[in-house]
């Protein structure tokens, strides 16, 4: 799972680069949110202080911070156990995947150059 979100972090990095620059600033930021995030949930679990809100996790998780997501559960040990947030977490993962996916298809179908 680790090398998955390793790699997923890159492509869409990469691949976001192409489309728009400020797109790769604003995913990456994401991303370093929503690693940051689980780790202060994490912390918080611990020391039992104020907890950060599972929708606020999986709403970075949707917007674009998963594979951040997967890194901070496998490295900090955190909502690992806890199944209807994982099944959730995918269930937001599938929907990012293909919404880029359709973006990235009318993005790229209006810059083809017609074939005469």
């Amino acid at each position: 799972m680790n090398k998955f979100a390793w790699l997923m972090l890159t492509l869409l990095t990469l691949s976001s680069v192409f489309i728009h620059p400020w797109l790769t600033a604003v995913f990456l930021a994401l991303n370093l949110l929503t690693v940051t995030l689980y780790y202060l949930d994490k912390r918080a679990a611990i020391n039992s202080a104020r907890r950060i809100s599972e929708k606020t996790l999986q709403l970075c998780a949707l917007l674009g911070g998963w594979p951040a997501a997967l890194l901070g559960q496998h490295h900090f040990r955190h909502k690992t156990q806890k199944t209807s947030f994982i099944r959730l977490l995918w269930c937001y993962i599938v929907v990012n995947i293909t919404a880029i996916s359709a973006a990235g298809y009318v993005y790229f179908d209006r810059l083809a150059v017609p074939m005469s």
